[in-house]
């Protein structure tokens, strides 16, 4: 008999452990654009082989890295409004910089401008993608790469949208804070064929009927959020709700319910898994 808890690529314990693992602090770009057909986010395939959630689609995103605490970030990470400080608290610049590196290694996207103001476009540019190889590669810091370039970092890009901690029965778990950000022009997001394998623009409602249908692999925090967005209807409709959002941290519970694992909110709703 197949385990409740269980199903191709996860695992779902239920109960948490004497010591249940320490959070590691992450961060998550969700990137949308008003595709011809309406609403689109940018999601990407993790390994197969991946020791989290491998085989399912996520948005851009990873866990703070030492160097995302360089003071030097501080100075090449412009425009951070009250917004942002008030749901990020004293690790605001840390996050931010693991949102902006996440968002750049894994899917090619850049959230920046130079030093006149002007978007970075990075099409048809063979020196950026040598720095985001280079990055892939751990040869160069980011930091490094965007001193280089001479550009700086655009929090005026990002908006903040949930913050979801993974539950406690979780033999690996993250503080991951969710952003919003419009894709920008002059750029074409693609996934990093190493820790990703596939991209794909997608309506956020066929996401989710997608996963329901066991055709798109997606966890609880992922579909969540894509039924979140997809309620606002547009990239313009996301950033406006964004200034309203709770910054207070979601962490779910996995429970069994007749047999099948769910996932029980703090308020006791009850979601699939």
């Amino acid at each position: 008999m197949t385990d409740p808890t269980e199903r191709p690529g996860f695992s779902f314990p239920t109960e948490p452990p004497a010591e249940p693992a320490v959070p590691r602090d992450a961060a998550t770009v969700i990137v949308v654009r008003d595709g011809d057909a309406g609403l689109e986010t940018f999601m990407l395939r993790r390994h197969l082989n991946s020791d989290f959630i491998g085989g399912a689609y996520v948005f851009p995103g990873g866990t703070l890295d030492p160097g995302d605490r360089d003071p030097r970030f501080a100075s090449l990470i412009a425009g951070i409004g009250e917004d942002l400080r008030r749901a990020l608290g004293e690790d605001t610049v840390p996050l931010l910089a693991c949102a902006f590196r996440e968002t750049f290694e894994e899917a090619g996207i850049l959230l920046a401008r130079d030093r006149h103001g002007d978007p970075v476009r990075l099409l048809d540019d063979a020196r950026w993608a040598k720095r985001r190889d280079d990055l892939n590669a751990r040869t160069r810091p980011f930091l490094e790469i965007l001193e280089e370039a001479d550009v700086i970092l655009d929090a005026t890009l990002v908006r903040f949208w949930s913050r979801i901690v993974t539950p406690l029965a979780a033999p690996k778990r993250y503080d991951a804070r969710f952003f919003v950000a419009r894709m920008p022009e002059g750029q074409e997001p693609l996934h990093d064929d190493l820790e990703t394998t596939d991209s794909v623009w997608i309506s956020p409602a066929t996401a989710v009927a997608d996963g329901r249908a066991g055709r798109f692999q997606i966890i609880f925090p992922t579909r969540r959020t894509l039924e979140q967005i997809d309620a606002c209807g547009s990239v313009d409709g996301i950033l406006e709700a964004a200034h309203a959002r709770d910054a207070e941290p979601l962490t779910p519970e996995i429970i069994l319910s007749e047999g099948v694992a769910r996932i029980r909110l703090g308020d006791g709703e009850v979601h699939d898994l």
